[in-house]
């Protein structure tokens, strides 16, 4: 199924919803959201969809219906961000405002166990207006997955270290920089290092500083002095021009060229 065609189901859906449309297994009218849902969930066991995509909607079954009750029956998480409805004039092509369904995927983002829908949950719940409720249950997320959680691989604790870099303000200065420090924490720090001067704190110059000689997050470190334009780490950046890592010596040259 394309986005296409499941854009055209969710806007069937709310023009339909009063009036009676003959299709396979019935009409839409009188259905609820999680209905429609179900009845679109159960096609998904038709021979010739295939299998990830069955997966994926076993797994997002439960979101899926949740979302649905408040109103917004999409298929996959990431139709949420992904798909615009076109109403027509003189309202035209608008993105869904899905708000109101940050608490149920922020309640959901510590239940899920398929990385495929992990992700789709992080995405959707990364944009800045997600914000304020969702940096606390990533912080937490981050420091204390549980175990089991897709957040303890590798490539989604480095996507979700990025959405937590975006989340970056002077609030939670302290909090960050004890993360950057963590060494334990390892390449999944990284996002989070990048965007430390968004904290603008004081201590930060320095911090960047101390994690030039960290293998794992030294290129974002060097790039974040570069961004903040810091004089006294040139020195340091130009021994970085020798180091053995190509990213090390790309970023020092770069925020070398900022300096100037």
């Amino acid at each position: 199924m394309t986005s296409e065609q499941q854009a055209e189901r969710i806007r069937r859906y709310y023009e339909e919803k009063s009036r009676t449309r003959p299709r396979k297994g019935g009409s839409w009218t009188g259905l609820s959201h999680e209905e429609v849902v179900e009845r679109v969930l159960n096609e998904f066991d038709e021979p010739g969809v295939p299998g990830a995509q069955r997966d994926y909607m076993r797994a997002a079954a439960g979101v899926l219906r949740d979302l649905a009750a408040i109103g917004l029956p999409v298929l996959a998480v990431q139709d949420l961000y992904q798909l615009r409805l076109n109403f027509g004039p003189p309202i035209g092509s608008k993105p869904i405002d899905y708000r109101a369904a940050v608490p149920v995927l922020l309640d959901w983002i510590t239940k899920v166990d398929y990385p495929p829908l992990a992700h789709d949950i992080l995405h959707a719940v990364s944009p800045g207006f997600a914000k304020k409720q969702a940096r606390p249950v990533l912080l937490r997320l981050f420091t204390r997955p549980p175990a089991g959680s897709p957040f303890t691989l590798d490539n989604l604790r480095a996507s979700l270290g990025i959405s937590l870099g975006d989340f970056a303000d002077p609030s939670v200065a302290d909090e960050y920089i004890a993360l950057a420090l963590d060494r334990g924490h390892g390449e999944a720090r990284s996002g989070i290092v990048q965007k430390l001067p968004k904290t603008k704190d004081e201590r930060v110059p320095e911090v960047l500083l101390s994690l030039m000689d960290d293998s794992a997050v030294a290129p974002f470190a060097i790039q974040a002095l570069g961004r903040i334009k810091y004089a006294p780490a040139k020195p340091h950046l130009e021994r970085a021009l020798d180091s053995e890592d190509w990213n090390v010596r790309t970023q020092a040259k770069k925020a070398l060229k900022r300096l100037d």
